[in-house]
């Protein structure tokens, strides 16, 4: 059975500049049809007056667009009352500080569905779900089921290390610590780059709990 993932936009936008949506799909046994998007995605990260603004270059538009037609948009209206979101999970999470709405919507979602892995890269957001008694029972529901920046790319590292490390380098602007642990002047070896994701991925745990994915030995 494929595992269903729910992305960010920032982790989105990440993995279209880099070219390693196909790579981070196929960690997971997964295609862009068991992906949940946020429907925001399309306008925030190709917005009309200028659709490089974010995504830089043209082939990272053209392959974030072809993804985005794809995958399945979650929009918060129709997401609730689909079902996939209980509304009032939902209210909770979006009173609280630092987790913005499409954090929120993507957190009840996963809350609501055991089979979701929820991809993101706002580090804000998990701590703040880990941090208020008002949703220490969503926080209790996503454990395991979140996977951060930093351990996707540790994840990508074992896949195929010396494409992702050529991808990350080829574009030092995209991320400024997957840039620090792929090597800044000269390529870090795969160990100092395990170590340095290991140190992240920790500092990360020891603010949230057990609410980071861990990958299967």
């Amino acid at each position: 059975m494929n595992q269903s993932l729910a992305i960010d936009n920032d982790a989105l936008l990440k993995l279209a500049r880099y070219g390693l949506l196909n790579e981070a799909l196929a960690l997971f046994n997964c295609t862009s049809t068991n992906v949940s998007v946020l429907a925001t995605a399309k306008y925030k990260l190709l917005p009309a007056k200028n659709r490089l603004q974010l995504c830089k270059d043209e082939e990272s538009a053209t392959r974030l667009e072809a993804f985005l037609r794809t995958s399945n948009q979650l929009d918060a209206g129709l997401a609730v009352g689909a079902g996939l979101a209980n509304p009032d999970v939902f209210d909770t999470l979006n009173a609280v500080p630092d987790i913005d709405t499409g954090e929120a919507l993507l957190f009840a979602v996963g809350a609501n569905n055991s089979n979701i892995l929820i991809t993101t890269g706002d580090k804000r957001s998990l701590k703040a779900l880990c941090s208020h008694d008002s949703v220490a029972d969503i926080s209790k529901a996503l454990t395991g089921r979140v996977v951060s920046i930093e351990v996707l790319f540790s994840m990508l590292a074992d896949y195929q290390f010396a494409l992702i490390q050529e991808r990350v380098r080829a574009k030092p602007d995209v991320d400024k610590t997957l840039k620090i642990v792929f090597g800044v002047k000269a390529p870090a070896d795969f160990e100092s780059v395990k170590q340095g994701f290991a140190s992240y991925i920790n500092d990360l745990r020891s603010k949230t709990g057990t609410l980071l994915y861990l990958p299967p030995s």
